[in-house]
C-alpha cells in the first residue's frame, strides 16, 4: 500500500506567547501543497525504514517509529512492516516533511492493519509526536492554534501558484525561538478568515513572525524573498522557521516563469514549482 505524504507552508504564522511548557503559542494558516513525498508499507518480520536519501534517519529518532512506538504500547499493533520512504521534501526546510510522514504512516497503518481508529484517536496519536503533525491528517487549509496542534480545517475554493525554494540550509527551530528578533503579535490583531477570500486578501495577510529571526540567522534567505518579488511573486516569505522561502504568484505562467529566473541565478538551490492541494 502506498499514500502520497504531501508538504506544507504557512501563509500566516503568528506567536502569541511562550507557554508554561517551554513551547510558544501559535496562530498559523497552514496550507497544503502538492510537493511530496511517497512512503509504501509492505508486511515485514520486523518494522524497519528504508529511504533513497542518506541524510534521513532510519532508526528511533525519526517521526514515523515514534508514532509506531505508540500504536504498538497504547493500541496492541502486532503486525510489521517494512517501510519504503522516498523523500522529494527537504529537511529543515520549515515544509513540515517529517510530520508529514508521521502522519501519512498512520494512516497508512490505520487502513493497512484494519486498526480503525477514528480521527480524534490518530489526533491525540500524532498530539504526543509534535506540533504540527495534526495538520497533515487533512489536504487543504487549516488553521494551527496552540503549539500549532489545534487543527480547524477551512473551505476556502482557491487555487495558490507557489514556487519553493529552498537553499539547503538546515535551520534550527528552537535557535529561531530563542533569537532575539522574534516578533511577538497581540491575539486581537490576527486577522479574519473568510470562506471566500481573493487571493489579494490572502496576500495580505500573509506573514510571519519568525522571518526576522530566521533573516538574522541566515541572510540568504532574505535575498531570496527579494528574488522571488523582483520575479513576479506577490508576496515571498519564510515558510515556518525556514530554511525554505516560498512564492505565491497569479497563475502557472508567472510561477513557471519565476521558476526559470531563480534557477538560473541559484543553480545550487531546490527550487519546487508546486500548487495548494485542492480541497475537493
Amino acid at each position: 500500500m502506498e499514500v502520497k505524504s504531501y508538504a506544507k507552508v504557512n501563509l500566516f504564522l503568528h506567536v502569541l506567547g511562550k507557554r508554561g511548557d517551554g513551547y510558544h503559542n501559535i496562530y498559523t494558516l497552514f496550507c497544503a501543497v502538492e510537493l511530496s513525498d511517497t512512503i509504501t508499507l509492505s508486511f515485514a518480520d520486523k518494522t524497519y525504514i528504508i529511504c533513497d536519501r542518506a541524510d534521513i534517519p532510519v532508526d528511533e529518532s525519526n517521526l514515523i517509529f515514534k508514532v509506531d512506538k505508540i500504536l504498538r504500547n497504547e493500541y496492541w499493533l502486532k503486525q510489521h512492516f517494512k517501510i519504503k520512504l522516498e523523500k522529494t521534501i527537504p529537511t529543515g526546510a520549515g515544509l513540515g516533511g517529517g510530520s508529514s510522514n508521521a502522519a501519512a504512516y498512520l494512516q497508512l497503518v490505520n487502513k493497512f492493519a484494519g486498526m480503525n481508529l477514528n480521527l480524534e484517536e490518530m489526533h491525540r496519536i500524532l498530539g504526543k509526536v509534535g506540533s504540527d503533525t495534526c495538520f497533515f491528517l487533512y489536504s487543504q487549509l487549516a488553521l494551527g492554534e496552540g503549539r500549532g496542534e489545534k487543527i480547524t480545517p477551512l473551505k476556502i475554493a482557491l487555487k495558490l501558484w507557489i514556487l519553493i525554494v529552498n537553499p539547503k540550509i538546515f535551520i534550527s527551530t528552537a535557535k529561531v525561538y530563542t533569537n532575539k528578533k522574534l516578533i511577538l503579535t497581540e491575539r486581537d490583531l490576527i486577522p479574519k478568515i473568510s470562506s471566500f477570500m481573493s487571493l489579494d486578501e490572502i496576500v495580505n495577510i500573509m506573514t510571519n513572525d519568525l522571518e526576522p529571526a530566521v533573516f538574522d540567522i541566515c541572510p540568504f534567505t532574505a535575498k531570496l524573498c527579494a528574488v522571488l518579488k523582483r520575479t513576479g511573486a506577490l508576496k515571498a516569505m519564510v515558510s515556518g522557521s525556514g530554511s525554505s522561502v516560498f512564492g505565491v504568484f497569479r497563475d502557472r505562467v508567472e510561477r513557471d516563469a519565476a521558476y526559470d529566473a531563480v534557477r538560473s541565478l541559484y543553480p545550487d538551490c531546490r527550487i519546487f514549482k508546486t500548487a495548494s492541494l485542492d480541497t475537493n
